[in-house]
């Protein structure tokens, strides 16, 4: 994830084996179905990836322990063998997001660079219904980050698109199931997916990060802004408010003409207008959009990509599910 600074990783944390339990380390890769790649790890990459692959091991490390604790819950909640196909599904998504995991560091090591042990963590989960649609939520988060690994790579390291890319497919899969259980039954609601900058996926993950208890990837903080919705979907326009901590957000920042930037698919932002009066946001959901959209509260309507309006963003990113 480019630009990213990797901190110094303490020697006290746990190894990511420890999202496993002892029994099933040695039938991870006969869960997930495969192993990390046999081919010889990809050497003398470039910077921007090490700091890419480095993101994909901090990131794909928290997807691991919220399926693991997912597939707890799932066994208790599952009273009348309701969740059977769901357990058995989740399974294997939790074996394959620890290949993931084993990939990112098998590449990290190759090239003599630190490797992320697992956080603690705490999610607010506490029935069936809210971990698959929190789940929908971070297999969203994790497919836009990735988009912007592979686009990144494209440019700086073209020969290693390839695993970053399967990755996606597979998360991508992940999606679908998830997305099944919490927001409709239609896996594919639009024709693409929606990419996100690094920045964006470390702050949409730092909420459920126990404080201190990890080495991090270094990135901008940016304040949480959160949509104010009902229901499992928006629909694709009309008025939308948001809040944030506004004690966290300079008056300078405030006082000028403010928008909310919509990020959907491979469009350009979107800017709608927005008013602000005491942490509270108005705004309009733009047509045309579908599947997850991110937005963000910002003072300008010029930046193009997400990338762009990383730079400048006030508050945010809020996901938001259109469709």
């Amino acid at each position: 994830m480019h630009r990213s600074t990797i901190l110094p990783i303490s020697l006290l944390l746990a190894s990511s084996s420890a999202l496993v339990l002892p029994r099933q380390a040695q039938s991870v890769a006969t869960t997930a179905g495969g192993a990390p790649p046999n081919g010889t790890a990809p050497l003398n990459i470039s910077p921007s990836a090490i700091a890419d692959f480095s993101g994909v091991n901090f990131l794909e490390n928290m997807e691991s322990a919220f399926f693991l604790e997912g597939l707890q819950n799932l066994t208790k909640w599952n009273t009348k063998h309701q969740h059977d196909h769901a357990i058995d599904v989740v399974t294997r998504v939790q074996a394959q997001e620890l290949i993931h995991v084993q990939t990112a560091e098998n590449i990290l090591k190759a090239n003599n660079a630190p490797t992320f042990a697992p956080c603690r963590y705490t999610f607010p989960v506490s029935n069936s219904d809210e971990f698959f649609a929190l789940a929908n939520i971070i297999t969203t988060v994790g497919i836009g980050a990735v988009i912007n690994v592979v686009s990144g790579l494209a440019v700086t390291d073209p020969t290693i698109v390839q695993g970053p890319a399967s990755i996606l497919a597979i998360e991508a899969r992940h999606d679908a199931f998830f997305r099944h259980h919490s927001v409709s039954d239609i896996p594919n609601p639009a024709p693409f997916d929606t990419r996100i900058s690094s920045t964006y996926a470390l702050n949409l993950a730092a909420p459920f990060i126990v404080k201190d208890s990890c080495a991090a990837p270094s990135f901008p903080v940016i304040p949480a802004l959160k949509a104010q919705v009902t229901g499992k979907t928006t629909g694709s326009s009309g008025a939308i408010t948001f809040s944030f901590d506004a004690t966290a957000v300079s008056e300078e920042d405030l006082s000028k003409a403010l928008y909310i930037g919509w990020v959907n698919q491979a469009n350009k932002v979107n800017y709608q207008p927005a008013t602000v009066d005491a942490g509270v946001v108005k705004s309009t959901i733009p047509e045309g959009m579908a599947g997850i959209a991110f937005a963000a509260l910002t003072a300008q309507n010029a930046a193009e990509d997400v990338n762009a309006l990383t730079g400048v963003t006030i508050a945010g990113p809020a996901p938001v599910q259109i469709s």
